[in-house]
């Protein structure tokens, strides 16, 4: 079948209705003779570059679709490896060893700037958000944003019992209603 081709709907709705039914291959397995042979016929087989370069073409431009994505997902989740999977496949990376430059290249890849350029870009982050404080500040206080511009000042320890994100959104519920709990009752 030349690259490219597509089937007719009429063609795929007969193969498909060939196809249903047909229980021939289910719970068949080769036999150690026929694999060794298939093996045997399979080895030594070197692909073209051309064939290389068709293939490849023919695979680019594939986008999953967010059904096929959520289908596979669902038939992954919940599956449970047994130990012996586990310990083969854990056997299977001991072995794996990367090169020194393959390391290199990795880390060059992920690099982004260091701590340096992690704290710079926090901070001007920060700098976007106002500074509105609905109480005063005391020893040993943290200022929470409960949104972009109003602050509780909060006991550090109080203010840390709950991780926490402004930018993502996480937890920011869980800590805003501590916040105003703190803020209305006036904890000591």
């Amino acid at each position: 079948m030349p690259l490219g081709y597509h089937h007719t709907e009429e063609t795929r709705a007969r193969m498909s209705s060939t196809a249903m039914g047909n229980t021939y291959s289910l719970g068949r397995h080769q036999s150690e003779e026929t694999k060794a042979l298939i093996s045997a016929a399979e080895k030594g087989k070197v692909v073209s570059l051309e064939t290389c370069a068709k293939l490849s073409a023919a695979g680019m431009g594939h986008i999953t679709s967010p059904e096929t994505k959520a289908r596979l997902s669902a038939a992954e989740k919940g599956k449970v490896l047994s130990p012996e999977t586990c310990a083969k496949m854990s056997a299977a990376q001991m072995r794996h060893v990367i090169s020194t430059e393959t390391r290199a290249k990795i880390g060059a890849g992920r690099w982004r700037g260091g701590r340096e350029v992690s704290s710079r870009k926090f901070w001007a982050r920060r700098r976007t958000l106002g500074f509105n404080p609905l109480n005063s500040w005391f020893l040993g206080c943290e200022g929470h944003h409960i949104n972009k511009d109003d602050v509780i000042h909060l006991p550090r320890k109080l203010h840390r019992s709950v991780s926490h994100n402004q930018v993502t959104g996480r937890n920011m519920d869980k800590m805003n209603a501590i916040a105003g709990q703190y803020l209305t009752e006036g904890w000591t």
